[in-house]
């Protein structure tokens, strides 16, 4: 079981590159809402819900405008939280097909303005995150550039 004394050591590590993100990946049920929630007590850490990001509005953009809209609705409610990290749960939201995002896209460019911990269900293989979603365990699957951007729970 991953400790937030673990996922703070390897946060130390990353803080120091220009991409600020941490991928906290596990099954459901295996502790990364557990662990986000642990990691609040972090002086300026705050936690916020993946479909908190969005307002009504932003499906009234057309779809085809909606990944580039996103970055900067998503950097304006990420900057109106104030915090030196923001850790985000139930990043699967951001995987539904009416947004037409590209998540791991979005979320790199994001953590370059502000530092990003976020939970994600699915695995590792090798150098290869998954996405697991409506029971398929490789809903969505993205090449990882870093591992030490990554910390499984299982």
């Amino acid at each position: 079981m991953v400790t937030d004394a673990e996922v703070l050591k390897r946060w130390k590590y990353i803080a120091q590159d220009e991409e600020k993100l941490l991928i906290l990946i596990g099954g459901p049920g295996s502790g990364k809402s557990r662990l986000i929630r642990e990691l609040t007590y972090q002086e300026g850490w705050k936690i916020v819900d993946a479909k908190e990001l969005f307002d009504d509005e932003f499906l009234e953009i057309p779809r085809a405008d909606r990944p580039e809209q996103a970055i900067s609705l998503i950097s304006a409610a990420i900057h109106r939280l104030n915090a030196r990290v923001v850790m985000i749960d139930n990043v699967g939201f951001l995987f539904a097909p009416i947004l037409n995002l590209n998540p791991v896209k979005m979320l790199k460019q994001l953590s370059h303005e502000c530092p990003l911990i976020v939970s994600w269900r699915g695995h590792i293989e090798k150098d290869t995150l998954y996405f697991e979603h409506n029971g398929d365990p490789k809903y969505a699957k993205f090449k990882v550039e870093n591992m030490n951007h990554v910390v499984s729970l299982d």
